[in-house]
């Protein structure tokens, strides 16, 4: 997604509004097993001083994802801030600085790259959520299972492993 900037050049130090919604590939998060929902919103604010161009944004967007303890999916709503910095000296850049081309910015790939750090490394699908049964794999927030109380029969017996849990 491109962002016009030539307005922002012209009326340097003046912020600018701006919102774009783009849609992303799932298999940009392939490996997680996620799946974009929703087009990705940006909303923000763009500032041209001293060649460089601040973009300031709000990013959102909503993910069906797998909680990581009783492996059921759910949406999960996500949302941050994204700060960046655009240069014009294309002979003076590195690798992480982000170009500003002619009168565009790709306002893509520092939201893919900030997305990719901000997403949660542990998804729950509540904050209590209890999970899976470890003996017999029942999920434990929709049914109840006797193992926890076999397993307690099991420690008060003669078992020399029984210390280990304690």
């Amino acid at each position: 997604m491109l962002l016009n900037v030539v307005k922002a050049k012209t009326e340097q130090g003046k912020d600018f509004n701006f919102n774009v919604n783009f849609q992303l590939e799932n298999s940009l998060i392939e490996d997680k097993n996620y799946q974009f929902l929703t087009p990705v919103t940006v909303n923000g604010t763009m500032n041209y001083l001293n060649d460089e161009l601040n973009v300031n944004a709000k990013v959102s967007f909503k993910l069906l994802v797998v909680c990581d303890n009783c492996g059921e999916n759910f949406e999960k709503d996500i949302e941050f801030d994204l700060s960046e910095k655009f240069i014009e000296q294309y002979d003076s850049h590195n690798e992480e600085d982000y170009l500003i081309k002619q009168a565009c910015v790709e306002i893509d790939k520092p939201v893919i790259d900030n997305l990719l750090l901000n997403i949660p490394t542990k998804m729950l699908c509540k904050d209590d959520c209890k999970g899976l049964c470890a003996v017999c794999g029942k999920n434990k927030n929709f049914s109840t299972c006797s193992c926890d109380a076999l397993m307690d029969e099991l420690d008060n017996l003669d078992n020399p492993f029984s210390q280990l849990k304690k």
